[in-house]
């Protein structure tokens, strides 16, 4: 369960990135600086395998649970936004481990500087490595992914199934569980993703991509963009602001000035909280941490437990 959103700006308006982050009830997710480098190591580590390692990473501000060594949603010092969503589809699951969805977040961030780049960069990783792995937090979760990617002048939907995927360029996207490329760009397999790759149709997932669209048509601010990541449904299911078994863990939105505006609520519940403003490359702010203390998220818990009182 996750909703993303972009919108590219004009003459009057930013360009705008948000996500809610829904994962497994009670999984600690917090907000993590990680400063650009020129790595002397050939081989990195991510969550289940190691892979090679650039030369150079970018600096990165990240949502990401706390087990995991990707993440859910971020931004880098290039003004590049990219949030990924959980994908059932028509094909098995491998457990076999590779790299999951989170981890093409991350390194799609470190590694680019422009949206196009880092399209291509996720595309690269997952033809050399594969995704596959164990994504939940208590209770196993596998899954394919989508990622909608984007900088202050071009936005992409990549869709992904195994090591195929499909891309669309658009100048606003919302992406939710669910396929929904029908006339791709760019492919490797079919023009049609979504009627090649879709098993049951996700009637919650695309009731959500619909409701976050209309609402990002008239989105014109960072307040419009708070408004749609707190929006709830009477239909089960169907909220973007997720609550029971997989819950919105965190909220992020961005503005794309000069230097990245970031907003995040830093906790579960966006309809109850806050969202606290940081803008890319000042002083760390708290609850921000560097990767070394991510473990240290007594900002979640209590404002986890506050909101769910």
């Amino acid at each position: 369960m996750c909703d993303t959103v972009g919108k590219i700006g004009n003459k009057k308006h930013y360009s705008m990135f948000a996500k809610n982050s829904d994962r497994q009830y009670d999984e600690p997710q917090v907000m993590v600086f990680i400063d650009s480098k020129k790595h002397e190591n050939k081989k990195l580590y991510t969550t289940y395998i190691e892979i090679d390692q650039v030369e150079y990473t970018h600096a990165i501000l990240i949502s990401k649970p706390i087990w995991m060594w990707g993440a859910e949603m971020g931004v880098n010092d290039c003004g590049v936004c990219i949030g990924n969503e959980a994908i059932s589809t028509k094909t098995s699951k491998d457990n076999k481990k590779a790299l999951i969805g989170m981890d093409l977040v991350r390194l799609g961030l470190e590694r680019s500087s422009s949206a196009k780049e880092a399209v291509n960069v996720i595309i690269e990783l997952l033809q050399k490595y594969g995704q596959g792995g164990n994504c939940g937090y208590k209770k196993e979760s596998y899954y394919d992914n989508s990622f909608l990617v984007m900088d202050k002048q071009e936005l992409y939907v990549l869709e992904t199934v195994g090591k195929n995927y499909a891309i669309k360029k658009k100048k606003m996207a919302t992406i939710s569980n669910c396929l929904s490329i029908s006339n791709a760009d760019i492919y490797n397999d079919v023009k049609n993703f979504k009627k090649k790759y879709t098993d049951i149709p996700k009637e919650n997932a695309n009731f959500r991509k619909k409701t976050t669209y209309k609402k990002l048509l008239f989105a014109k601010n960072e307040n419009d963009l708070f408004k749609i990541m707190r929006t709830h449904s009477k239909k089960n299911g169907c909220s973007v602001c997720m609550h029971g078994e997989y819950e919105s863990t965190n909220s992020m939105v961005v503005i794309l000035e000069d230097k990245p505006i970031i907003y995040f609520t830093g906790c579960p519940n966006p309809c109850e909280s806050e969202y606290i403003k940081y803008v890319f490359g000042n002083d760390l702010i708290y609850p921000i941490v560097y990767e070394k203390n991510q473990d240290d998220c007594r900002f979640w818990k209590e404002k986890r437990y506050k909101t769910n009182l």
